[in-house]
């Protein structure tokens, strides 16, 4: 943001006495670059990168080294400061997880070796428990939770529903999952999940595709794929309803949680796709809850300023809106034989901030 000075035009005559400070002061403050925490990967390893804003400079992990992870991970988790890296080889799972603040580091390797009578969709964990969606037994349509506790090897099995048609990514948040799916009729169904207790319940939303999150503070936030987009609010434990507000507008979320969007007051940040074709396939937006309006950064022009910068073409790898930070975090990678990756940076009203030249590509951003 630009710092605006208004000028007040005067008579000197009749005001050759007036002191400077009488001048208004324009109190809105510039905007400002944000520390951040990104994940990526060369040709063989996997790193960290730990950036300070206030001291421009920055801390690399090697990953690879610490916990043992290639660059072939199955899927990459975070619950609260612990990243997860689920591994699988020859039919077993792994995991090896690290605190962030603490930097204590954890592996159980081969917890579980797959059978031929669950398929594995999707597995979170938090504390010494690991949490397994999946469709079986053989010859069925059934949803399931597998339970594993990584100290001592006992299982618990727990069927949510019978005869599912599609499973997306689960949201774990506190001590809830919430598991979204299709069941056989084509309805979109939510469930929550108590991972202490094991209760569970569902509300079904018909054939309307769902997407959520949670909010800043602390609803659970249902994106409704109508014609025009619905936001419904639910207390994340009860799953009693509490508001909902129509937008004037499609955001055509995908179902599932939306690991790119966040709702903070009456602002949504969001990617608002492009039309295709596009070289990008989305850009850092904002909406207004209140105004119904749309934001949307630049990324055309905001990337050729980074590629004459730093004279190569690039590709976007990552992107995502850094709530406590108040900025757009995009990672990038070149198209040079040697790996050449980095991190850019955008304000709320779309201007370039910061660029930062790592020797990795981002992958993922570590929330708050």
């Amino acid at each position: 943001m630009k710092l605006k000075t208004w000028i007040r035009l005067v008579l000197v005559l009749s005001l050759a006495g007036c002191s400077n400070d009488d001048q208004p002061q324009d109190s809105t403050p510039l905007a400002k670059k944000g520390s951040f925490i990104a994940v990526g990967e060369d040709l063989d390893q996997v790193f960290q990168y730990n950036y300070n804003a206030v001291s421009e400079t920055g801390v690399t992990f090697d990953l690879t080294q610490e916990l043992g992870v290639g660059v072939d991970f199955l899927t990459l988790e975070q619950a609260g400061d612990v990243l997860s890296f689920y591994t699988f080889s020859e039919g077993r799972f792994s995991l090896s997880t690290k605190n962030i603040q603490s930097a204590q580091i954890r592996n159980y390797p081969d917890f579980y070796t797959n059978t031929v009578g669950r398929s594995i969709t999707w597995g979170v964990n938090k504390d010494s428990k690991a949490f397994f969606g999946y469709i079986g037994p053989v010859g069925s349509r059934n949803l399931g939770i597998l339970e594993l506790d990584l100290e001592n090897s006992t299982e618990k099995e727990t069927t949510l529903d019978f005869n599912v048609n599609d499973v997306f990514a689960p949201l774990l948040y506190e001590n809830t999952l919430y598991i979204s799916y299709v069941d056989g009729l084509g309805n979109y169904k939510l469930t929550a999940y108590d991972t202490e207790t094991g209760a569970s319940n569902t509300i079904d939303f018909q054939d309307t595709p769902i997407s959520l999150l949670i909010s800043d503070v602390g609803d659970l936030v249902i994106f409704k794929g109508q014609p025009q987009t619905e936001l419904e609010k639910y207390d994340v434990k009860t799953l009693i309803f509490l508001e909902r507000i129509s937008f004037n507008t499609s955001f055509g979320f995908l179902p599932g949680p939306l690991e790119d969007a966040f709702l903070a007051g009456d602002k949504l940040f969001f990617n608002l796709a492009y039309p295709q074709p596009s070289r990008f396939v989305s850009t850092p937006s904002s909406y207004d809850l209140a105004s119904q309006e749309i934001t949307s950064a630049d990324l055309f022009t905001i990337v050729n300023e980074v590629e004459e910068e730093i004279g190569q073409t690039l590709q976007i790898t990552t992107q995502v809106y850094d709530v406590s930070e108040q900025v757009f975090l995009l990672g990038y990678g070149t198209f040079d034989d040697a790996v050449v990756g980095g991190v850019f940076q955008i304000s709320l009203e779309g201007e370039l901030l910061d660029n930062v030249s790592l020797p990795f590509f981002p992958s993922y951003f570590v929330r708050d």
